[in-house]
C-alpha cells in the first residue's frame, strides 16, 4: 500500500527550514528566493528627478558668501542628489554631478582620488585646472578630464567667478566599497609641464622618440569645435531617440573619455519629438540652451536652460523640444561600465511613444532669491 504523504506537514517543515536558514544560519535557500535573486527585469530603486536653475543659483550664491576655502572647505561645490540616493550622495547610483564655484584670486589646493572626474564650464573664462602639473585653461562649455588618481588643482586668476559642472564616479566606487583620497599639500604632484604640452600629442603627426606619459591625455575638449561639428550635422537624420548626439572620445583610441563615464553634446532641433526607449544605463542631463520636456516612465518633466535632470536605468525616455529654438544638453552616462561587463541593453517602446503623461513632476522650490543669471 502506498504511503500517504501529509502535504501540509511537509510545507510547514519547509517553511520552517527556510526561516531558520535566513534568520539563524545566514544561508539563502535558492529554491525560495530565486526570483528575488535573479529577477526577469531590472528592479530600479530610484526615480527620475529634476533640479531647477533658480534653486541651483540660490545655493551657489549662498555658498559664495559662506564657504571659505582657507577654512578647510577644500572645494566650494555641491552635488545634485536624487532623494532616493541620499545614502550615496548620488545623482544616479553610479554618477555624482555637482556645481563648483571658484572665486577671483582663489586657488583650490591639489589633491587626488580614486574617483574619475570631469569638468564642464558653465560660466566664466580664463581660470585653469592643473592636471598632473599641466595647466588647462577654461572657456565656456569646454570639457576637461581628471582621470583616476591624477593630481589636480584649480586656480582663478581672473576678476570674475567661474562655475563648472563636476561629475565623478564615486557612487560607483562606494558600491564597490573602494575609495582612496590624498590631500597632497604644497608641492604635491608631478613637476609642472608647459601649457600646451598635451596639444603636441593630439594631432595626426606626433613625437616619435617617446610615448605620451599618461594613459588618459590631459585634453581640453573645446566647445567651439564641438558645436561646429554639431551645427554641420544638424540637417542629418540623427538618432530617433537622441536627435543629434556627439560623444566625446579618447583622442588616442576609439573609446569613451573615461572607463566609467561617457560625455555627450546633444541637440534636439526646434520642435523635435524623439521616440521612446529605455536602456540599462543611467544618464544625467544639463540644459545648456532651449526648453522643452521629457517623458520619463510616464511622467512629464519640464526643463529649461540651467536645469539638471537625471534618468535612471530601464526608464522609458522620450524628449520634446519646444518650437522656436534648438535645445542643447551636456550629458553624462555610465554606459562604459555596462559595456565593460556586457550588461548594456536597450529597448524601443513598442508604440514608439508613451501614452500622454497623466502627471507632471513638481520640482523643489528655491528657498530664497537666486543671484540673477549666475550660471548663464
Amino acid at each position: 500500500m502506498a504511503t500517504k504523504i501529509d502535504i501540509g506537514a511537509a510545507d510547514r517543515e519547509l517553511a520552517e527550514l527556510n526561516e531558520q536558514m535566513m534568520n539563524e544560519l545566514h544561508l539563502t535557500p535558492t529554491w525560495h528566493c530565486y526570483t528575488e535573486m535573479v529577477p526577469k527585469a531590472p528592479k530600479i530603486s530610484y526615480k527620475p528627478y529634476l533640479w531647477k536653475k533658480d534653486l541651483l543659483d540660490y545655493v551657489i550664491g549662498r555658498a559664495g558668501e559662506l564657504v571659505d576655502l582657507n577654512r578647510g572647505g577644500e572645494r566650494r561645490s555641491f552635488e545634485v542628489v536624487n532623494p532616493d540616493l541620499r545614502h550615496l550622495h548620488g545623482t544616479t547610483h553610479t554618477i555624482a554631478a555637482a556645481l563648483q564655484l571658484v572665486q577671483p584670486g582663489e586657488i583650490a589646493p591639489p589633491h587626488r582620488h580614486l574617483a574619475s572626474a570631469i569638468r564642464f564650464i558653465v560660466k566664466g573664462r580664463g581660470a585653469y585646472t592643473a592636471v598632473q602639473g599641466e595647466r588647462l585653461y577654461m572657456e565656456p562649455r569646454d570639457l576637461i578630464l581628471t582621470p583616476t588618481w591624477t593630481w589636480h588643482e584649480h586656480g582663478n586668476e581672473t576678476n570674475e567667478p567661474i562655475i563648472w559642472i563636476d561629475a565623478l564616479d564615486y557612487p560607483f566606487n562606494t558600491l564597490m566599497q573602494l575609495s582612496f583620497f590624498d590631500h597632497g599639500g604644497p608641492g604635491a604632484g608631478p613637476n609642472a609641464r608647459p601649457t600646451g604640452f598635451t596639444r603636441n600629442w593630439q594631432g595626426l603627426a606626433r613625437p616619435a622618440w617617446e610615448s605620451y606619459p599618461e594613459e588618459f591625455p590631459m585634453v581640453t575638449y573645446r566647445w567651439d569645435e564641438t558645436f561646429k561639428t554639431m551645427t554641420a550635422l544638424r540637417g542629418d537624420q540623427g538618432s530617433p531617440y537622441d536627435g543629434i548626439l556627439l560623444e566625446y572620445q579618447h583622442p588616442f583610441k576609439q573609446a569613451p573619455v573615461l572607463p566609467t563615464l561617457s560625455c555627450y553634446a546633444q541637440m534636439l532641433r526646434s520642435g523635435e519629438h524623439t521616440k521612446a526607449r529605455r536602456t540599462t544605463a543611467s544618464n544625467v542631463f544639463y540644459v545648456l540652451e532651449g526648453s522643452g520636456h521629457s517623458v520619463l516612465d510616464g511622467q512629464r518633466f519640464d526643463w529649461s536652460e540651467g536645469d539638471f535632470f537625471m534618468v535612471p536605468p530601464w526608464c522609458w525616455t522620450e524628449h520634446v523640444a519646444d518650437s522656436g529654438k534648438d535645445a542643447l544638453f551636456f550629458r553624462l552616462s555610465d554606459k562604459p561600465i555596462l559595456d565593460s561587463f556586457r550588461m548594456y541593453r536597450e529597448e524601443a517602446h513598442p508604440d514608439k511613444h508613451q501614452p500622454k503623461p497623466a502627471t507632471r513632476f513638481t520640482p523643489t522650490k528655491s528657498p530664497g532669491a537666486a543671484t540673477p543669471g549666475l550660471t548663464t
